[in-house]
């Protein structure tokens, strides 16, 4: 039985990329590019990092750091440009049929009862009272 690949980090280069499309996603501007692994490997080159392309979309970000536009700002908000498929072991296209159950530790405490609690009657307060009477 032959190991699984590593999961993707930013120093996996577009020849070693196992999807067909590259996701990048920023989220404080909310832009978004979906790029074919083929269009990225014709004009970088196949042995351009996924750092090195995340950098580049960083850099087209009104919120980059390199940003010439915008004055430094030690608490300023920050592009927050990233690959969504880095760092993760399954495929980003992968059904969630086909994905299987998840465990999740200590889910069982959480659970809502099977059968629901019987009805507290109140009392009427102040002497004896009988229904239908």
């Amino acid at each position: 039985m032959s190991n699984p690949a590593p999961p993707p980090d930013d120093q996996t280069s577009l020849r070693a990329y196992p999807y067909v499309v590259v996701r990048f996603r920023c989220m404080v501007c909310r832009r978004q590019a979906d790029v074919r692994l083929a269009v990225l490997a014709a004009k970088f080159g196949p042995n351009i990092t996924l750092g090195r392309l995340v950098g580049m979309f960083i850099d087209g970000c009104w919120w980059s750091p390199r940003n010439l536009a915008r004055k430094p700002q030690k608490y300023g908000m920050k592009c927050g440009g990233h690959c969504p498929d880095l760092y993760k072991a399954g495929p980003p296209d992968l059904p969630p049929s086909m994905a299987g159950l998840t465990l999740i530790e200590g889910g069982g405490d959480d659970m809502l009862p099977a059968e629901p609690a019987p009805i507290e009657r109140r009392r009427r307060v102040g002497g004896d009272w009988e229904e239908g009477g």
